[in-house]
């Protein structure tokens, strides 16, 4: 059964949005008496039928609240460093929300290549992915420097993580041993972070880690952090 996204399917009736109606009706052929799937990316499904195959604006009639297929996301919040190359991000955005990430921060550090992400595009990839993969579980999606994006989750309680390509440092993310049930993880860019980036992080009590023992491309150490918090979940 085709899946669609709404932000609120809590009414008896749903119009979808102008993108989502066209999907439904031109691309999907779906007709008067269909029946679909909507999500609100909040973790909550309803099945619903066509009431109005309108290609700008589909009325749908909500039939029941559906339970299954609703696993909770994994609680990492990814804050990675977007590369040079804007398809390497839209893969990681991609293979996240398929394997269940709450929150996907692309941040701006020292060394980063690349300050500025479409993010009206990486949305839609979002919305895509969700509908692909039959999930419920959209993440919030922002682009943050860094000293603002650890000053604001200073007081978050969450197991905190820095990858570093240090050689000094012998500590396995997978290793690690989970106390609350977020995690946030901060890659760098294709330069690493800088000596300073790392000692705020230290001192806001994130911990360096290692993500496994090859050097791996930012897209990769992403989808390896998705990976360990979802075998990790408390």
């Amino acid at each position: 059964m085709h899946y669609f996204y709404a932000s609120d399917i809590s009414n008896p009736f749903i119009t979808l949005s102008d993108y989502e109606s066209e999907h439904c009706i031109r691309v999907m052929r779906h007709r008067e008496g269909d029946c679909v799937r909507v999500t609100d990316g909040c973790g909550h499904l309803v099945e619903a039928v066509v009431a109005n195959a309108h290609p700008k604006k589909c009325l749908l009639e909500v039939r029941r609240e559906v339970d299954e297929n609703t696993l909770a996301h994994n609680g990492l919040h990814l804050a990675v460093a977007p590369t040079k190359n804007p398809d390497r991000m839209e893969w990681l955005l991609e293979k996240a929300i398929e394997i269940g990430i709450y929150s996907l921060t692309f941040l701006q550090c020292e060394h980063s290549e690349r300050m500025r992400i479409n993010m009206e595009r990486m949305q839609r990839l979002a919305i895509a992915a969700l509908k692909q993969s039959q999930t419920v579980w959209l993440p919030s999606l922002t682009m943050n420097k860094f000293p603002d994006f650890i000053q604001q989750n200073a007081l978050r309680q969450a197991d905190k993580f820095i990858a570093w390509c240090d050689d000094n440092n012998q500590r396995q993310l997978v290793k690690m041993p989970r106390h609350y049930s977020e995690m946030i993880l901060l890659i760098g860019p294709e330069g690493d972070f800088s000596a300073a980036e790392v000692e705020r992080a230290r001192e806001a009590g994130y911990i360096e880690v290692k993500l496994g023992n090859r050097r791996l491309r930012t897209e990769t150490a992403g989808l390896y952090g998705c990976m360990v918090a979802s075998t990790q979940m408390p």
